[in-house]
């Protein structure tokens, strides 16, 4: 009787992908914009490198792998959470959530903020114009999700706001997006599967205020995702995922965690694109036909986690490829 009432729902959810901005056609390929909303990562989620979308999680922050995913921890009715981060492409960047339920729904905010430093400004033969710019992106996220025993239904909406600069014409952008996501649990939570689409959506308000807006998509995301708690290892979980961009090359991301104990967890991730993993396979193999690198920055994560009945503290550290430097990341979220 349940499924029967939620099947349009899902419908729904299934159809609005397919028909924003014809996503089975590729004539704008290459217009991606506002791809900085996929970077607001806990350090739990940037340690398995986004790979544990298929796993219900306690980490507000899994929302934005899958919405469906959430859940609140036993006993406990809220969660605030706040995470921050720095490395070589943004000096300071974080996420403040708040997490409740009505009945049966979960519902989630939060405010994700991007600050780029201060940057220099060169004109187009490469002289400092002495002009200093300083970008701040910005992303606010509404949530609800429908956990039942085996199925969970979830579904985001995503307003952001993208201030390059200051100059005579400029101005800040907005865009709003859409996320959905369907996970599955077996009778034992050994195994478990998840569909996402993630960032379907486009800007409305573009960066130049010439009278004529160009309404780009984002990035326009399915994503596939599984994970397994090997019976014969107690305490490990182990994540796969695969997603399939619109606009970039399908990478694939794996990610492993182990409980030391029932409070501290160590995890680690990693992620490649597929064309990638085919060129290393050729490497290995000696052959001479090579696909370009793909140059996907996240490469390698590595994490620590401490929960408690009142608290949990993460860390992770990634470490970016093509020598593009590292990523620090510290969680803290309170449950009552």
């Amino acid at each position: 009787m349940i499924l029967k009432r939620f099947m349009p729902l899902a419908l729904a959810w299934f159809a609005a992908p397919v028909v924003c901005h014809a996503y089975f056609t590729q004539g704008d390929a290459g217009q991606e914009v506002f791809s900085f909303i996929n970077t607001f990562d806990s350090p739990r989620n940037a340690a398995l490198e986004k790979s544990a979308g298929a796993g219900p999680s306690t980490d507000p922050t899994i929302v934005q792998l899958n919405p469906a995913a959430i859940r609140l921890p036993d006993g406990k009715h809220h969660i605030a959470a706040i995470h921050w981060q720095t490395g070589d492409f943004a000096d300071n960047q974080g996420s403040l959530t708040y997490t409740g339920h009505v009945d049966k729904f979960i519902y989630q905010i939060s405010y994700n903020w991007l600050d780029y430093g201060s940057i220099d400004g060169y004109d187009e033969n490469n002289y400092a114009t002495g002009v200093k710019y300083e970008p701040f992106s910005q992303l606010a996220t509404a949530s609800v999700s429908f956990p039942m025993k085996h199925f969970q239904f979830g579904a985001t909406l995503k307003f952001a706001s993208d201030k390059l600069s200051e100059d005579d014409g400029d101005r800040t952008a907005f865009g709003t997006a859409f996320d959905w996501g369907i996970a599955w649990q077996s009778s034992s939570n050994q195994v478990g599967l998840a569909l996402v689409a993630r960032d379907f959506g486009l800007i409305w308000r573009d960066y130049t205020d010439d009278g004529d807006d160009n309404y780009y998509p984002m990035s326009q995301t399915f994503a596939v995702s599984a994970y397994l708690k090997p019976a014969s290892v107690r305490r490990l979980s182990l994540y796969a995922s695969s997603d399939f961009p619109r606009f970039q090359e399908a990478f694939l991301s794996l990610g492993g965690e182990y409980f030391l104990g029932e409070s501290f967890a160590v995890r680690l991730g990693f992620s490649r694109t597929w064309l990638d993993l085919y060129r290393d396979a050729l490497e290995l193999m000696a052959s001479k036909k090579r696909p370009d690198e793909t140059n996907r920055a996240h490469m390698l994560s590595a994490g620590l986690g401490y929960n408690s009945d009142l608290f949990s503290l993460d860390y992770s550290l990634s470490y970016l490829a093509q020598g593009l430097g590292m990523e620090h990341r510290l969680g803290l979220r309170f449950n009552f």
